[in-house]
């Protein structure tokens, strides 16, 4: 490797190194930064808000129960072959 590769290696290494600091400094305003307060003060939408998210969590419950059954039926229809399933 001749010294005039290295240097010009090592000047697009700086270059590129304070790019990148220079980049990941900068605040992106479409992020949010800190915990953020978003319970309201309307009881009405705090239970229908309560309500929902426990509608969400029960229809997770479910869809993971019927991707558990649809494996264990495959695995019911290909029989004991692990290979299959490696």
């Amino acid at each position: 490797m001749k010294l005039r590769t290295l240097i010009v290696l090592g000047i697009g290494a700086a270059i590129g190194y304070t790019y990148a600091k220079r980049a990941l400094a900068k605040d992106e305003p479409a992020i949010l930064k800190g915990p953020r307060d978003e319970s309201s003060s309307n009881p009405a939408l705090r239970i229908i808000s309560g309500q929902a998210q426990r509608l969400a969590d029960q229809a997770t419950v479910k869809s993971l129960d019927a991707i558990r059954s649809a494996r264990r039926a495959i695995r019911d229809r290909l029989g004991e072959d692990d290979a299959a399933w490696n």
